[in-house]
């Protein structure tokens, strides 16, 4: 089958991973659907058909599921092991690649750094984000491939425009503002991802008859937040008040150091060779880059809210 004439289905869509996978696989020349609540407006590049069907309803979303005529499945919005179940069971048998958008955080804490792909997974139900994710995994994992090729991406945090929950526009709004921005006692290494490579990434796990049941980390090259700070607010023509303190600390004076975009009193990075190795996959967009494309994204967004 040709790949203008593959048909792919994401489980979400809309949102924002989702759109960038989407808009990728378009670009590509995919016949796209898009299986959602259908509560997010988005606009696409091309014809996208749009099946609207929700996961918290899980009979009349197997339904919409067993309707789909699709050659791979882009899982981007399950989040508990039931719901990657179900996708199993609507796709076992009739689809040549499952691809899973999975997290960092599924491993087991503590980890080393960088953290590769056989590290265990997380089995501490309170550690719910991860312990949930983990179950996703692990179902994938159970499943025979020749019954469905599934294959796993474990994403870093991930930037980009649309991002509703952006933390460059936290540290933006800090930096211009003229607040300080917190950094930990000493540097740590951290790591993100622009947004359009995580979609690249997608494909080519779909496009790559090796990466059947294969779980791959990806993720930019590692970077402290003073550097990110420092490189935002080179490209703001603002100067970064950055001020050290440590978790306890921030904590005592009533700020949440969790709740600051990329602080960690610790090394948090993905390996990413096997990506590399077995996909030839390095990302496109260089930080300077993917912050720029960001920025100008936030200021379009900033000036449209004005505007209304």
């Amino acid at each position: 089958m040709s790949q203008r004439s593959r048909g792919a289905a994401i489980l979400g869509g809309s949102g924002f991973i989702g759109h960038a996978v989407t808009e990728e696989l378009v670009r590509c020349g995919y016949r796209v659907s898009v299986v959602n609540r259908g509560l997010t407006p988005a606009a696409f590049a091309g014809p996208v058909e749009r099946v609207k069907a929700d996961r918290t309803d899980p009979l009349s979303f197997a339904q919409a599921l067993a309707a789909i005529d699709a050659d791979c499945v882009v899982d981007v919005t399950a989040f508990r092991e039931e719901e990657t179940r179900a996708a199993i069971e609507a796709f076992r048998g009739r689809i040549e690649r499952f691809v899973h958008i999975g997290s960092l955080s599924v491993y087991q804490w503590p980890f080393p750094c960088p953290v590769a792909e056989d590290w265990p997974l997380e089995t501490d139900p309170f550690v719910s984000y991860g312990f949930h994710k983990a179950g996703c995994e692990r179902a994938l994992q159970a499943e025979p491939v020749a019954g469905l090729p599934w294959s796993i991406l474990r994403l870093p945090a991930v930037c980009g425009p649309r991002d509703p929950t952006s933390r460059e526009a936290d540290l933006r709004r800090q930096i211009c503002g003229g607040q300080p921005v917190y950094v930990p006692p000493r540097p740590y290494f951290c790591q993100n991802l622009f947004v359009q490579d995580a979609a690249r990434a997608v494909r080519m796990m779909i496009e790559t008859p090796a990466a059947a049941g294969r779980a791959y980390n990806v993720g930019g090259p590692p970077f402290t937040l003073e550097e990110y700070a420092g490189l935002l607010a080179d490209l703001l023509g603002k100067p970064p008040r950055l001020v050290r303190a440590s978790g306890r600390a921030l904590a005592e004076g009533g700020i949440d150091p969790h709740k600051i975009p990329y602080y960690f009193e610790g090394d948090l990075c993905l390996d990413t060779r096997r990506i590399r190795d077995e996909l030839a996959f390095t990302p496109a967009f260089d930080r300077e880059q993917a912050l720029s494309l960001t920025l100008d994204w936030l200021a379009r967004a900033e000036g449209a809210d004005a505007a209304e």
